[in-house]
This record gives structure tokens, C-alpha cells and sequence, in this order.
């Protein structure tokens, strides 16, 4: 994969914020894998596996990390090495790789042709399963109260579970229930992506009606968060129904100028009632595309900050709870 299918297989498959045992140890594994994506962005594959590994003595139940690993393995054509992490891949719960342009060396590898055969199967198994959003309610949660809410995408290959602890101690001191939904395409136990914006919407808008239906909520405060592939689909969503959703939040968002990311949403009569929040970092390969997104809707008179992390490749960053924290303040405090 290069520079464009970077974006939409290896670098979207994990927002970095890990949880290990301890706030050293989160650290230390978020700061790894930070320094790995930026590796990976420059090509130096020995260097993004060797931080990744240390991050995987961290966390060694995620399986997004192994995936990097193998996917840094086949593109130095160490094929023994790359297949070795696709089967802890595999037993971690990620299932689909084929389609993913980095494992091109091993293509005719009859341990990959086999490893296909098995995920194909556990991805067959997995389809019939009804998978319910992740819910996070407020530190204070009283069932009689009403919240606003925030309904926050994963990125390609990312899970709510991942994504709903990595926002998690930003959003619950805030008020806000958290509702963390599953990609609508399942890439494994543990792995799922968005698909074309129609269907993300779709499955946006049903997590919507989900939090309607189970709980109080503000419906003049529903803010919709997303990142990497998820930041693109509710960017998109958010803009077409701005009359639903007030704000807009992005991290590392991924998206090309060939997207529908706008469609014919900027003409919507409500569309500069939106606040939207903007999270990229500095090497990260989708920085041109966001400084694009931002000329475009200011252009239009939305009200937009767009936030850089210089050093940042392509994830949350570091001290992710404040810069939450930092995104929905500025949000309530700009209506």
C-alpha cells in the first residue's frame, strides 16, 4: 500500500491510546506506537516494527498491533516473520487481510492462501451476530437527567470497545453519553470498517435512534466525533444533517478529494449552524486533505478550529483526554 491505501488500511486500523496496567505503562505503549506510524509513514519498516513489538509487550491481547507487525513484515519480504504475526492476528480476533496491498509478497504463499481460507470462514461465523453500540454514561449518570450525547466512529479495522476507553476520560467528566457504534463492515471479532458514507450514515442514524430509545438525551447537543476512516464518514453525515447534529469532531481524519464528502451538503440552509473541531497530526499523510476540508467550509462561514500536533503521525494524540476535553469546551462554549 502506498500513499493513498495507507490511509485506509494500516494507519486506520488502531487509535493508539492503549490501556496497560498503568498510566506509565499507557503512556509509554501511546508514545511507541505514535513513533511507529511515523516510521511507517517514511518507509523505515525495521524501525516501526521494532517499536510496535515494544508496544505488544504492553498490550499483547490487540490485535491492530500484531496486524502492523505482519503488515511491516511482508513489505521487507520476511515472509516466515509476517505470517507468523497474520496467525496471532488471526487468533487476536482480526480476520480480513486479503485486500490489503501490503501482504502483495505473500500472495502466493500457500500459508497465506490458507490463512485466507480460515479467516474467510471465522468472518462467515461472525455475520449473524447482532452487535449493539458501546455505551459510556457520565461519571454522575442519573437516569432521570437528560445528556447531550456524542456518537463516535472508530477508524478502518478499529473497534467501539478500543475507541470508547481511549475517549472515555475526556467524555465522562463532561456529561456526555458516549455512544461508540460498530463499522458496518465486519473485518473480524475485532476488526470493522465503515464502508461508503450512505451506509455509515445509515448506521449513524440508527445509533441515534438506539440512544433515543434507551436513554434521556439532548437533542440540540448531539455531537458526532470520528476518527481516521470514521472522521470522513461523520464529517460527511454531520454536514448533510446539520439539523440533527450540531457539531463535528475529527481526529486524523482520512479522506481524498474524489470523496462525496460534501455532496450537496454545504448549500443546506442550516449547514453554518455546525461547529466542527479539527485533530490532525504534522507527518500525518492526510494533513493536505484536512487543510483542504478547512478552506472549504470556511469558505462557507462554518465555524471551524483546526488544531495541528506537529510531531504527530497519524492517531490521537498523546494527552488525548485533554485535547477531548479542550474540543468539546470549545464547542459549548461557541454556541
Amino acid at each position: 500500500m502506498k500513499i493513498n491505501k495507507t490511509l485506509i488500511y494500516l494507519f486506520l486500523f488502531l487509535p493508539f491510546i492503549l490501556f496497560a496496567d498503568d498510566e506509565e505503562e499507557k503512556d509509554k505503549a501511546g508514545k511507541y506506537i505514535s513513533e511507529a506510524m511515523t516510521a511507517y509513514s517514511t518507509e523505515d519498516y525495521t524501525q516501526a516494527i521494532e517499536l510496535f513489538e515494544k508496544a505488544f509487550i504492553l498490550r499483547p491481547d490487540y490485535s491492530a498491533l500484531a496486524y502492523n507487525i505482519s503488515c511491516c513484515y511482508a513489505l521487507q519480504h520476511e515472509k516466515d516473520s509476517a505470517i507468523t504475526w497474520l496467525e496471532k492476528t488471526i487468533e487476536l480476533g482480526a480476520y480480513k487481510f486479503s485486500d490489503d496491498e501490503d501482504f502483495a509478497s505473500l500472495k502466493e504463499d500457500k500459508r497465506f492462501q490458507e490463512l485466507e481460507k480460515i479467516a474467510e470462514q471465522k468472518i462467515k461465523e461472525l455475520e449473524s451476530k447482532e452487535w449493539l453500540p458501546v455505551i459510556v454514561l457520565p461519571e454522575e449518570f442519573k437516569e432521570e437527567n437528560q445528556y447531550p450525547s456524542i456518537i463516535a466512529l472508530h477508524g478502518f479495522g478499529g473497534n467501539p470497545v478500543n475507541l470508547s476507553k481511549t475517549l472515555e476520560p475526556g467524555v465522562s467528566p463532561l456529561d456526555f453519553i458516549l455512544c461508540c457504534p460498530y463499522g458496518s463492515e465486519i473485518r473480524g471479532s475485532t476488526s470493522f470498517s465503515w464502508g461508503d458514507y450512505e451506509i455509515s450514515e445509515k448506521r449513524i442514524l440508527e445509533a441515534l435512534e438506539f440512544l433515543k430509545e434507551n436513554y434521556k438525551i439532548d437533542t440540540e447537543n448531539i455531537i458526532l466525533l470520528g476518527y481516521s476512516q470514521g472522521g470522513a464518514r461523520v464529517f460527511y453525515t454531520g454536514l448533510k444533517n446539520p439539523e440533527v447534529f450540531s457539531a463535528i469532531i475529527t481526529v486524523a481524519a482520512s479522506y481524498g478529494r474524489d470523496d462525496k464528502i460534501f455532496d450537496d451538503s454545504l448549500e443546506h440552509e442550516k449547514v453554518k449552524d455546525t461547529k466542527i473541531y479539527m485533530m490532525v497530526g504534522g507527518k500525518d499523510r492526510s494533513l493536505e486533505s484536512n487543510k483542504w476540508i478547512e478552506k472549504t467550509v470556511k469558505e462557507k462561514g462554518i465555524s471551524v478550529r483546526f488544531v495541528v500536533f506537529p510531531e504527530l503521525g497519524h492517531g490521537f494524540p498523546p494527552n488525548s483526554k485533554e485535547e477531548i476535553q479542550k474540543a468539546l469546551t470549545w464547542i459549548v462554549e461557541d454556541k
